[in-house]
Protein backbone atom coordinates (compact mmCIF):
# COMPACT_ATOMS: atom_id res chain seq x y z
CA UNK A 1 0.00 0.00 0.00
CA UNK A 2 1.34 3.28 -0.56
CA UNK A 3 2.58 5.61 2.17
CA UNK A 4 0.15 9.36 2.27
CA UNK A 5 3.05 11.32 1.11
CA UNK A 6 3.53 8.98 -2.30
CA UNK A 7 -0.70 10.15 -3.05
CA UNK A 8 -1.36 13.47 -4.87
CA UNK A 9 -2.23 16.13 -2.76
CA UNK A 10 -5.66 16.01 -3.80
CA UNK A 11 -6.25 12.41 -2.87
CA UNK A 12 -4.13 13.18 0.56
CA UNK A 13 -6.84 15.29 1.93
CA UNK A 14 -9.31 12.73 0.98
CA UNK A 15 -7.67 9.95 2.88
CA UNK A 16 -7.21 12.18 5.66
CA UNK A 17 -11.00 13.43 5.80
CA UNK A 18 -11.89 9.63 5.63
CA UNK A 19 -10.24 8.52 8.48
CA UNK A 20 -10.72 11.65 10.84
CA UNK A 21 -14.42 11.85 9.78
CA UNK A 22 -15.53 10.84 13.46
CA UNK A 23 -14.02 14.66 14.43
CA UNK A 24 -16.41 16.47 11.72
CA UNK A 25 -16.22 18.02 8.19
CA UNK A 26 -13.05 19.08 7.03
CA UNK A 27 -12.96 22.97 6.57
CA UNK A 28 -9.69 23.95 6.62
CA UNK A 29 -6.19 22.85 5.95
CA UNK A 30 -2.89 24.79 6.19
CA UNK A 31 0.83 24.01 6.11
CA UNK A 32 3.63 25.16 8.44
CA UNK A 33 7.15 24.37 8.02
CA UNK A 34 7.69 20.80 9.10
CA UNK A 35 3.65 20.27 9.51
CA UNK A 36 0.41 20.06 7.52
CA UNK A 37 -3.08 21.41 9.65
CA UNK A 38 -6.43 19.82 8.97
CA UNK A 39 -9.32 21.68 11.08
CA UNK A 40 -12.22 19.71 11.27
CA UNK A 41 -15.66 21.35 12.46
CA UNK A 42 -18.45 18.63 14.76
CA UNK A 43 -21.18 21.25 14.44
CA UNK A 44 -22.37 23.84 16.47
CA UNK A 45 -24.07 21.56 19.09
CA UNK A 46 -20.99 20.32 19.96
CA UNK A 47 -18.20 21.37 22.84
CA UNK A 48 -15.47 21.55 21.87
CA UNK A 49 -16.48 22.60 18.34
CA UNK A 50 -13.02 22.52 16.54
CA UNK A 51 -10.71 20.06 16.23
CA UNK A 52 -7.29 20.24 15.31
CA UNK A 53 -4.77 17.19 13.50
CA UNK A 54 -1.57 18.13 12.85
CA UNK A 55 0.28 15.66 10.31
CA UNK A 56 3.83 15.44 9.85
CA UNK A 57 5.12 17.16 6.42
CA UNK A 58 6.61 14.52 4.20
CA UNK A 59 7.74 14.71 0.65
CA UNK A 60 7.81 11.90 -1.98
CA UNK A 61 11.17 13.91 -2.82
CA UNK A 62 12.56 13.37 1.09
CA UNK A 63 15.47 10.76 1.63
CA UNK A 64 14.58 8.05 3.80
CA UNK A 65 17.23 10.01 6.67
CA UNK A 66 15.25 13.13 6.36
CA UNK A 67 11.89 11.40 6.47
CA UNK A 68 13.43 9.69 9.73
CA UNK A 69 14.79 13.28 11.06
CA UNK A 70 11.18 14.90 11.07
CA UNK A 71 9.02 11.67 12.37
CA UNK A 72 11.65 11.74 15.49
CA UNK A 73 10.07 15.50 15.65
CA UNK A 74 6.77 14.88 16.00
CA UNK A 75 8.07 12.08 18.93
CA UNK A 76 10.33 14.60 20.36
CA UNK A 77 7.40 16.95 20.49
CA UNK A 78 4.38 13.85 21.43
CA UNK A 79 6.42 12.78 24.55
CA UNK A 80 6.81 15.85 25.49
CA UNK A 81 3.68 17.41 25.76
CA UNK A 82 2.83 13.83 27.27
CA UNK A 83 5.16 14.64 30.60
CA UNK A 84 3.21 18.46 31.06
CA UNK A 85 -0.50 17.48 29.61
CA UNK A 86 -2.10 17.29 33.14
CA UNK A 87 -2.29 21.20 33.67
CA UNK A 88 -4.91 23.22 32.49
CA UNK A 89 -2.23 25.91 31.07
CA UNK A 90 -0.34 23.19 29.01
CA UNK A 91 -2.08 22.70 25.50
CA UNK A 92 -2.82 18.96 25.23
CA UNK A 93 -2.86 16.36 22.27
CA UNK A 94 -6.28 13.90 23.11
CA UNK A 95 -5.02 11.46 21.33
CA UNK A 96 -2.80 10.44 17.91
CA UNK A 97 -3.01 8.61 14.82
CA UNK A 98 -1.17 7.08 11.57
CA UNK A 99 -2.44 7.00 8.57
CA UNK A 100 -0.77 5.75 5.63
CA UNK A 101 2.56 5.65 7.67
CA UNK A 102 2.25 9.78 8.52
CA UNK A 103 1.70 10.31 12.82
CA UNK A 104 -1.17 12.67 13.22
CA UNK A 105 -1.41 14.37 16.46
CA UNK A 106 -4.94 15.88 17.47
CA UNK A 107 -6.08 18.32 19.62
CA UNK A 108 -8.86 21.20 20.36
CA UNK A 109 -8.59 23.97 18.57
CA UNK A 110 -8.23 27.08 20.40
CA UNK A 111 -10.10 30.25 19.85
CA UNK A 112 -6.78 32.25 19.16
CA UNK A 113 -2.80 33.13 19.60
CA UNK A 114 -1.24 35.65 21.53
CA UNK A 115 -0.05 37.02 18.21
CA UNK A 116 -3.95 36.99 16.95
CA UNK A 117 -4.53 39.68 20.52
CA UNK A 118 -1.35 41.57 19.74
CA UNK A 119 -2.19 42.16 16.69
CA UNK A 120 -5.16 43.74 17.90
CA UNK A 121 -3.26 46.40 19.52
CA UNK A 122 -2.13 46.90 22.77
CA UNK A 123 -3.22 44.58 25.50
CA UNK A 124 -4.31 46.42 28.64
CA UNK A 125 -1.99 46.36 31.79
CA UNK A 126 -3.75 43.58 33.89
CA UNK A 127 -4.88 41.59 31.19
CA UNK A 128 -1.42 41.78 30.14
CA UNK A 129 0.08 40.65 33.25
CA UNK A 130 -2.57 38.26 33.69
CA UNK A 131 -1.40 36.59 30.87
CA UNK A 132 1.84 37.01 31.84
CA UNK A 133 1.51 35.58 35.02
CA UNK A 134 -0.47 32.31 32.81
CA UNK A 135 2.63 31.92 31.00
CA UNK A 136 5.11 31.78 33.97
CA UNK A 137 3.22 29.40 36.40
CA UNK A 138 3.05 27.08 32.99
CA UNK A 139 6.67 27.46 33.06
CA UNK A 140 7.00 26.56 36.52
CA UNK A 141 5.33 23.44 36.03
CA UNK A 142 6.81 22.28 33.43
CA UNK A 143 10.21 23.06 35.18
CA UNK A 144 8.96 20.57 38.11
CA UNK A 145 8.27 18.05 35.15
CA UNK A 146 11.43 18.15 34.18
CA UNK A 147 10.97 20.39 31.01
CA UNK A 148 13.86 22.72 31.93
CA UNK A 149 13.08 25.16 28.91
CA UNK A 150 10.44 25.25 26.47
CA UNK A 151 13.57 27.36 23.92
CA UNK A 152 10.85 28.44 21.46
CA UNK A 153 8.21 30.85 23.97
CA UNK A 154 7.03 33.42 21.47
CA UNK A 155 3.12 34.77 20.93
CA UNK A 156 2.55 32.25 18.31
CA UNK A 157 3.46 29.41 20.57
CA UNK A 158 0.90 30.47 23.81
CA UNK A 159 -2.88 29.65 22.86
CA UNK A 160 -5.25 31.85 23.98
CA UNK A 161 -9.10 31.09 25.19
CA UNK A 162 -11.40 34.10 25.26
CA UNK A 163 -13.47 33.20 28.65
CA UNK A 164 -16.93 34.81 28.36
CA UNK A 165 -17.29 32.67 24.67
CA UNK A 166 -17.00 29.36 26.85
CA UNK A 167 -18.58 30.64 30.62
CA UNK A 168 -20.98 31.89 31.28
CA UNK A 169 -19.59 35.29 33.53
CA UNK A 170 -20.65 38.68 34.12
CA UNK A 171 -19.48 41.86 31.94
CA UNK A 172 -17.63 43.08 34.62
CA UNK A 173 -15.35 39.63 34.96
CA UNK A 174 -11.75 40.74 35.37
CA UNK A 175 -10.02 37.97 33.40
CA UNK A 176 -10.54 37.64 29.55
CA UNK A 177 -7.72 35.58 28.26
CA UNK A 178 -7.10 31.84 29.39
CA UNK A 179 -3.69 30.71 28.35
CA UNK A 180 -2.40 27.27 26.71
CA UNK A 181 1.47 26.91 26.73
CA UNK A 182 2.01 24.91 23.40
CA UNK A 183 4.54 23.71 20.99
CA UNK A 184 7.28 21.48 22.51
CA UNK A 185 9.20 20.28 19.75
CA UNK A 186 12.34 22.04 21.01
CA UNK A 187 11.72 21.77 24.61
CA UNK A 188 15.03 20.54 26.26
CA UNK A 189 16.71 20.30 22.92
CA UNK A 190 19.69 21.98 24.30
CA UNK A 191 20.15 19.24 26.72
CA UNK A 192 19.19 16.33 24.69
CA UNK A 193 19.59 17.28 20.77
CA UNK A 194 22.37 20.00 21.48
CA UNK A 195 20.74 22.22 19.60
CA UNK A 196 20.17 25.47 21.37
CA UNK A 197 18.10 27.77 19.45
CA UNK A 198 14.88 28.83 19.03
CA UNK A 199 13.35 31.92 17.42
CA UNK A 200 15.57 34.95 16.90
CA UNK A 201 13.06 37.96 18.40
CA UNK A 202 12.73 35.89 21.87
CA UNK A 203 16.68 33.94 21.96
CA UNK A 204 18.04 34.37 25.29
CA UNK A 205 22.14 35.50 24.69
CA UNK A 206 22.74 31.42 25.76
CA UNK A 207 20.85 30.40 23.21
CA UNK A 208 23.76 31.51 20.81
CA UNK A 209 26.28 29.09 22.44
CA UNK A 210 28.39 26.39 21.59
CA UNK A 211 26.85 23.67 22.98
CA UNK A 212 29.64 21.38 21.93
CA UNK A 213 31.36 22.20 25.36
CA UNK A 214 31.83 19.66 28.00
CA UNK A 215 29.48 22.14 30.33
CA UNK A 216 26.51 23.32 29.16
CA UNK A 217 25.33 26.99 30.15
CA UNK A 218 22.12 26.98 32.37
CA UNK A 219 19.62 27.13 30.10
CA UNK A 220 16.28 27.66 33.22
CA UNK A 221 15.76 31.04 32.70
CA UNK A 222 15.93 31.25 28.94
CA UNK A 223 12.21 31.00 29.14
CA UNK A 224 11.79 34.13 31.16
CA UNK A 225 13.91 36.20 28.89
CA UNK A 226 11.14 35.50 26.11
CA UNK A 227 8.28 36.46 28.63
CA UNK A 228 10.43 39.22 29.13
CA UNK A 229 9.91 40.14 25.40
CA UNK A 230 6.28 38.78 25.08
CA UNK A 231 5.40 40.94 27.86
CA UNK A 232 6.75 44.09 26.18
CA UNK A 233 4.89 43.26 22.84
CA UNK A 234 1.83 43.00 24.35
CA UNK A 235 2.01 46.58 26.09
CA UNK A 236 3.52 47.89 22.82
CA UNK A 237 0.87 46.57 20.34
CA UNK A 238 3.45 44.17 18.80
CA UNK A 239 6.30 45.93 18.91
CA UNK A 240 9.93 44.84 19.79
CA UNK A 241 12.07 45.65 22.47
CA UNK A 242 14.23 46.73 19.14
CA UNK A 243 11.81 49.57 17.97
CA UNK A 244 10.61 47.23 15.36
CA UNK A 245 7.09 45.91 14.95
CA UNK A 246 7.99 41.98 15.13
CA UNK A 247 5.08 40.51 12.60
CA UNK A 248 6.87 43.75 9.77
CA UNK A 249 10.16 42.07 10.11
CA UNK A 250 9.83 38.44 11.17
CA UNK A 251 9.91 35.76 10.08
CA UNK A 252 9.33 36.65 6.74
CA UNK A 253 9.63 40.84 6.23
CA UNK A 254 6.90 42.85 5.30
CA UNK A 255 7.19 44.82 1.41
CA UNK A 256 9.49 47.73 1.72
CA UNK A 257 11.25 46.31 5.24
CA UNK A 258 14.78 45.25 5.48
CA UNK A 259 15.43 41.91 5.50
CA UNK A 260 18.37 42.17 7.81
CA UNK A 261 17.12 40.47 10.72
CA UNK A 262 16.43 37.77 9.22
CA UNK A 263 20.58 37.27 9.78
CA UNK A 264 21.70 36.32 13.26
CA UNK A 265 24.12 39.34 13.50
CA UNK A 266 21.71 41.91 14.37
CA UNK A 267 20.09 40.13 16.77
CA UNK A 268 23.39 39.40 18.64
CA UNK A 269 24.48 42.57 18.41
CA UNK A 270 20.97 43.97 20.10
CA UNK A 271 22.16 41.20 22.94
CA UNK A 272 25.49 42.33 23.02
CA UNK A 273 24.27 46.11 23.59
CA UNK A 274 22.84 44.88 26.38
CA UNK A 275 18.95 44.22 25.14
CA UNK A 276 17.64 47.92 25.71
CA UNK A 277 14.16 48.81 25.63
CA UNK A 278 12.93 51.09 22.84
CA UNK A 279 10.24 53.44 24.82
CA UNK A 280 9.90 56.40 22.66
CA UNK A 281 6.14 56.03 22.83
CA UNK A 282 6.08 55.51 26.46
CA UNK A 283 3.56 52.71 26.57
CA UNK A 284 5.23 50.78 29.47
CA UNK A 285 4.70 52.24 32.81
CA UNK A 286 8.30 52.61 34.83
CA UNK A 287 7.25 49.68 36.91
CA UNK A 288 6.47 47.18 34.81
CA UNK A 289 9.15 48.25 32.43
CA UNK A 290 11.34 47.24 35.35
CA UNK A 291 10.64 44.05 35.66
CA UNK A 292 11.16 43.74 32.05
CA UNK A 293 14.45 44.67 32.03
CA UNK A 294 15.27 42.22 34.56
CA UNK A 295 13.86 39.99 32.11
CA UNK A 296 15.83 40.99 29.66
CA UNK A 297 19.44 40.92 31.38
CA UNK A 298 22.37 39.37 29.43
CA UNK A 299 23.63 37.66 32.02
CA UNK A 300 21.01 34.49 33.08
CA UNK A 301 21.86 34.80 36.43
CA UNK A 302 21.07 38.27 37.07
CA UNK A 303 16.96 37.60 35.69
CA UNK A 304 14.90 36.41 38.05
CA UNK A 305 13.78 32.62 38.14
CA UNK A 306 10.13 31.36 36.87
CA UNK A 307 8.69 31.61 40.24
CA UNK A 308 10.31 34.24 40.71
CA UNK A 309 9.16 36.34 38.12
CA UNK A 310 5.70 35.20 38.91
CA UNK A 311 5.44 36.65 42.14
CA UNK A 312 6.52 39.90 40.97
CA UNK A 313 4.19 39.90 38.01
CA UNK A 314 2.03 39.26 40.35
CA UNK A 315 2.41 41.58 42.84
CA UNK A 316 2.30 44.37 39.78
CA UNK A 317 -1.22 43.24 39.27
CA UNK A 318 -2.52 43.60 42.75
CA UNK A 319 -1.31 46.69 42.50
CA UNK A 320 -2.56 47.39 39.41
CA UNK A 321 -5.99 45.90 39.69
CA UNK A 322 -6.88 44.05 42.93
CA UNK A 323 -9.79 42.28 41.78
CA UNK A 324 -7.89 40.53 38.29
CA UNK A 325 -5.29 39.78 41.29
CA UNK A 326 -7.69 37.91 43.45
CA UNK A 327 -9.71 36.05 40.13
CA UNK A 328 -6.39 34.89 38.77
CA UNK A 329 -4.90 33.58 41.90
CA UNK A 330 -8.06 31.84 42.99
CA UNK A 331 -7.82 30.60 39.38
CA UNK A 332 -4.43 29.03 39.62
CA UNK A 333 -4.96 27.30 42.69
CA UNK A 334 -7.89 25.34 41.16
CA UNK A 335 -5.81 24.24 37.97
CA UNK A 336 -3.08 23.12 39.85
CA UNK A 337 -5.75 21.25 42.18
CA UNK A 338 -6.57 19.75 38.75
CA UNK A 339 -3.26 18.88 37.88
CA UNK A 340 -2.82 17.23 40.84
CA UNK A 341 -5.98 15.22 40.42
CA UNK A 342 -5.31 14.27 36.95
CA UNK A 343 -1.82 13.12 37.82
CA UNK A 344 -2.99 10.79 40.28
CA UNK A 345 -5.71 9.12 37.93
CA UNK A 346 -3.69 9.56 34.92
CA UNK A 347 -4.77 9.07 31.45
CA UNK A 348 -5.01 5.25 30.43
CA UNK A 349 -6.45 5.47 26.90
CA UNK A 350 -3.87 8.21 25.56
CA UNK A 351 -1.15 6.67 27.14
CA UNK A 352 -2.08 3.01 25.27
CA UNK A 353 -2.17 5.39 21.67
CA UNK A 354 0.85 7.29 23.26
CA UNK A 355 2.80 3.67 23.17
CA UNK A 356 1.19 2.56 19.92
CA UNK A 357 2.71 5.72 18.07
CA UNK A 358 6.44 4.89 19.98
CA UNK A 359 6.53 1.62 19.03
CA UNK A 360 5.26 2.43 15.30
CA UNK A 361 8.30 4.69 14.86
CA UNK A 362 10.67 3.27 17.42
CA UNK A 363 13.39 2.75 15.02
CA UNK A 364 13.19 6.56 14.25
CA UNK A 365 15.58 8.01 17.10
CA UNK A 366 15.61 11.62 17.69
CA UNK A 367 18.75 13.41 15.12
Amino acid sequence: MKKLWELPESLQRKVVEARLCKYGTLIGEMSSPHSNIYTFDLGVATYPRYVVAKGIQVEETMSDEDRRKYFARALYEVNNAYAVFHHPLVHRFFDVDIILGVPFLLSRKRDATLRDVISEGPVLLPEALSIAVQIAHSLSYCAQQRIVCHQDLKPENVFIDFINKHFSVPAEYPLACRVHLADFELANAYLVLRHPYGSRPYMAPEQYCNLRASILPDFSRVDVFAVGVILFEMLTGGVHPIGERTSLIWPIPAEGRSRKWLREDPWKQWLKSGAQTSTGDNSVDPETLLIIQDCLEIDSAMRPSKPALEVRLLERLRTVHKDTYDTLVLTLEHFDKISNESEELGWPYYAERLELLNKAFSDRDPP
